[in-house]
């Protein structure tokens, strides 16, 4: 294991334990010709956060979306949690929580164009075809 994420001062007299992070983190650029946007991805325990935006870090929009309880992702759903969802947060959380089969979170802090969108989702798509132990 690295040391170099363990505290090396002594604090406590009790005995703990320190563990790596089961967190995974993944960062990604979409790009079409030019740049379209960054995405970042935080894999939690039973969940997934995918942050979609440009250089500065802006929180404009979060949505989440649920999983049904059907094989074909029947009852799927998602909600708006921050923001008028103009971007369609709602939308792409709900289709990736369905393929994903968990609780899905999206954070965007940019907005797409019906050209750009598409793009972007299928960007994501992809990198979780060439990348899936980072989304599950």
């Amino acid at each position: 294991m690295d040391n170099s994420i363990f505290p090396s001062k002594k604090t406590s007299t009790r005995n703990i334990q320190y563990r790596k992070s089961n967190w995974k983190i993944h960062e990604f650029e979409i790009w079409s010709g030019e740049r379209i946007c960054k995405v970042c991805s935080l894999c939690m325990k039973g969940s997934l956060l995918i942050w979609i935006g440009e250089q500065q870090l802006r929180l404009a929009n979060v949505a989440l979306g649920v999983p049904g309880s059907g094989e074909v992702g029947e009852g799927s759903a998602a909600t708006a949690l921050l923001g008028e969802d103009e971007a369609g947060a709602a939308s792409l959380a709900r289709r990736l929580a369905t393929r994903l089969h968990r609780p899905v979170y999206i954070c965007m802090g940019q907005t797409f164009d019906r050209f750009t969108s598409p793009l972007v989702e299928k960007g994501i798509a992809m990198e979780i075809k060439l990348h899936p132990n980072y989304f599950i």
